[in-house]
């Protein structure tokens, strides 16, 4: 039997709140690995041979995007926590603006009553990132949610509901804009019953992928409820990309608070907590065709690697105990077709030591785009331009680290074959 679900046009005892036609689906492609150079060109020929190699192609693996508007969730929501979903306030311009009758290009994120931040309309308008894309050389954008939207602390129908809403409209966007646009889900993994379903809805829409948290409100990815998940992953052929949530670190320890530390500092604290969790648990021992990507290259894991390494080796019983076997070094050795991370670090000499620890080929452009974080305003400008990283990656592997990197990841094959340079 098929995982593949029809998209239905609501879900059963839950209000109808579809947001757009589906997707047309175009069958995705798995992963290939590769190790030494001779192998590395080995397992990029058929793409050599059957796309153009035009210098400036670009996918971003990593930016984020929401609709312009969302329902009020509360009313769907009776429990004490009804009050924390997040809600948007439009901008409005000046009487005497020239822009009046112009939709808002600001609106205000808030948790409830509490203001989060602002956002551009690069956030929320897709003819404002074309824009931008164009300006920036970036040929393609991978879409994901903006992770305080994952919903994971609340009630498994609303947040099942917004996931729906968030995947309809990346879904959406994608149809509109195939040559531009690729999209991830968000599922409501509280539930994993309820994410699987949702995960085999977001494959029927197109998606080729699945975003989702470090943690589920608490629970870590080595919870062996989320066995099933990862299983569905894997027989859907869905890519899965692991991003932090920095917000709920400032708000739940004030040490995180300051100095702009829960991002800075947290964030890729949680993704090598993630990380760790994955490898020691043996989850990719037992889910070996699952793929995974990890945001800002997999936060402080890679560069703690031997210290973790050496932690498994001294300490067996607190470290290796799940790990059936494999060690860390060993699960993220080159010529792993598993681990993947994207290339977010602001420091060539990072992005060196990351290109010997896990392989230039599971290095994938990705910019945080639209954030001031991110790789911003220009994607992918260090691995094209940056003399010290010319000095220690060849043409062909930083080309694949632009975009060929993301098509072996998330199977784009057909859509590059068919992008118009």
């Amino acid at each position: 039997m098929s995982l593949i679900a029809s998209p239905p046009s609501s879900s059963a005892g839950l209000p109808n709140m579809q947001f757009h036609e589906p997707l047309i689906t175009v069958a995705a492609c798995d992963c290939m690995s590769g190790n030494t150079d001779k192998e590395f060109a080995s397992h990029t020929s058929h793409i050599e041979g059957t796309y153009s190699s035009k210098a400036g192609f670009k996918i971003d693996i990593h930016t984020h995007i929401m609709p312009p508007s969302l329902p009020d969730m509360s009313q769907f929501d009776d429990s004490s926590n009804r009050n924390e979903w997040i809600n948007l306030r439009h901008h409005k311009p000046s009487p005497s603006s020239s822009e009046s009758s112009s939709p808002s290009q600001k609106l205000d994120m808030y948790v409830g009553r509490r203001f989060f931040r602002t956002v551009e309309a690069n956030c929320f308008d897709p003819e404002t990132r074309i824009k931008e894309m164009d300006a920036s050389g970036v040929s393609v954008q991978v879409l994901s949610t903006i992770p305080v939207l994952f919903s994971y602390d609340k009630p498994i129908k609303p947040a099942a509901m917004l996931a729906r809403l968030l995947n309809d409209h990346i879904a959406s966007l994608c149809r509109v804009y195939p040559s531009r646009f690729v999209g991830l889900a968000t599922v409501p993994l509280q539930d994993v019953a309820a994410a699987v379903e949702e995960l085999k809805r977001a494959k029927g829409l197109g998606l080729r992928g699945v975003e989702i948290g470090t943690e589920i409100n608490g629970r870590e990815l080595d919870d062996l409820d989320m066995e099933p998940f990862w299983k569905a992953c894997e027989e859907l052929d869905m890519a899965v990309f692991v991003h932090p949530l920095g917000y709920e670190l400032a708000r739940e320890n004030k040490r995180w608070a300051n100095y702009w530390s829960a991002w800075l500092i947290g964030m890729p604290s949680e993704t090598a907590l993630a990380l760790h969790a994955v490898v020691s648990s043996a989850v990719l021992v037992r889910h070996p065709r699952l793929r995974l990507c990890f945001a800002h290259a997999g936060g402080a894991y890679l560069p703690l690697l031997g210290r973790i390494q050496h932690g498994y080796d001294c300490r067996p019983d607190l470290v290796a105990h799940k790990s059936e076997g494999v060690s860390p070094t060993r699960q993220v050795a080159l010529g792993q077709r598993n681990i993947w991370i994207d290339s977010l670090v602001h420091d060539p000499d990072l992005l060196e030591y990351m290109c010997k620890k896990i392989a230039p080929e599971r290095v994938i452009m990705g910019s945080d785009y639209p954030f001031p974080l991110g790789e911003v305003p220009l994607p992918g400008q260090m691995i094209s331009t940056d003399e010290r990283v010319r000095g220690f990656l060849s043409e062909e592997r930083r080309e694949a680290m632009l975009w060929r990197n993301a098509v072996e990841f998330l199977g784009l094959h057909d859509l590059v074959r068919e992008y118009k340079y």
